[in-house]
């Protein structure tokens, strides 16, 4: 057997990369007007494509300091006549993990279409070595306006980020949301999107399509174990329409569950006493199938987080909600897990297709 790893770009144009997007080029920074930057709540103060403050004012575990720099649920939003488009991306570094793609860890999904009308068209194509890359998302589509979404890489930090249009192209801004509310998820690799295809199929990303408000994503791959710190830092997010918890999944054991979720809610409360929060249970995963006692704490588990919120709500707290994400997934739940823990894209689609009602119960749309 002889030939590069990556042999098989060469079988089928299909999979290769883009080598070249020629010179002829407009280069915009994502924090010039008109343009829309969403899910960084910290970008004016610290101008870092980082989704909590640079230097915060709690203390952070290393682990979720470095989660930060990974733009999961980032967006760019603008509306152009440009008949192409392109981007030009500085990566933190390559891709790695081995049940991701490097599209998901250090892609750019491109989507076309108003709110709630939203089409996938394409993701960056690059080397899965590389380090920074342009890659074309488009051309040929003419010069009429069109409204466009793009979403930042999941996995990788991103130390830098231009949208390149035609030079004469017009920019304006995209369809405003339907009001100054945010939604604010905090959770785990599950939030963060871990094992999708790409960065679009994250189940937040899904849901920012279908619900017109800026979705902020507070997820911290493996580490979202319900500090106060990071309650205190959700609770400087401005304008907040919804704050769910969707946590369980990465605390260490039932009784740092029973500490952190109670105060998780009390500390934010302090802050925005009316504020819907959304407590959401663990999907059930693949392997749990073939292991009862999996299967029992997760169900000891969710029975903790209703009991809590009901005891929230009993003490006049009729703000605090549950959701059991145990059906989320359907009867054939291992069907949807890409690697028996994490959901794939049809997971994460299933997910999105049950919460979008509840969500847009709580925020009254």
């Amino acid at each position: 057997m002889s030939g590069s790893k990556y042999e098989n770009r060469k079988l089928d144009r299909a999979l290769g990369t883009d080598s070249a997007i020629g010179a002829d080029w407009r280069w915009v920074s994502p924090g010039e007007k008109p343009l829309a930057l969403t899910g960084l709540p910290w970008f004016r103060q610290d101008g870092a494509y980082r989704r909590l403050p640079v230097r915060p004012a709690y203390p952070l575990r290393p682990e979720v300091d470095r989660l930060a720099n990974f733009p999961t649920g980032v967006q760019i939003r603008l509306r152009t006549d440009s008949p192409k488009l392109a981007v030009r991306v500085e990566l933190a570094g390559p891709s790695g993990a081995y049940t991701m793609t490097p599209a998901v860890q250090c892609g750019v999904d491109c989507y076309l279409g108003g709110p709630g009308e939203q089409r996938y068209v394409s993701t960056s194509r690059f080397d899965p070595e590389a380090s920074a890359y342009e890659s074309l998302l488009f051309e040929n589509k003419g010069d009429g306006m069109k409204d466009i979404t793009l979403y930042l890489p999941l996995y990788q930090g991103v130390k830098d980020i231009a949208i390149g249009v035609a030079p004469s192209a017009e920019l304006h801004r995209f369809p405003a949301f339907a009001d100054s509310r945010k939604v604010i998820i905090y959770g785990t690799s599950i939030v963060h999107g871990a094992a999708a295809s790409r960065p679009g199929m994250a189940y937040p990303n899904m849901l920012s399509r279908r619900i017109p408000l800026e979705f902020v994503s507070l997820a911290f791959s493996g580490n979202a174990r319900g500090e106060k710190e990071l309650a205190l830092l959700a609770a400087e997010i401005d304008h907040p329409g919804l704050l769910v918890l969707d946590y369980e999944g990465n605390v260490l054991s039932f009784e740092s569950l029973v500490e952190t979720l109670p105060a998780f809610i009390r500390t934010y409360r302090q802050a925005w006493p009316e504020v819907p929060i959304l407590v959401l249970s663990q999907i059930r995963m693949a392997k749990e199938a073939f292991d009862p006692e999996l299967r029992r704490e997760r169900e000891r588990r969710l029975a903790l987080q209703r009991n809590i919120v009901e005891r929230f709500r009993l003490a006049g707290d009729a703000n605090v909600h549950f959701q059991s994400g145990k059906d989320l997934l359907g009867d054939d739940y291992e069907e949807c897990s890409a690697d028996s823990v994490h959901p794939s894209d049809l997971g994460y689609r299933r997910m999105s297709d049950a919460l979008l009602p509840v969500f847009e119960r709580l925020l009254g749309l």
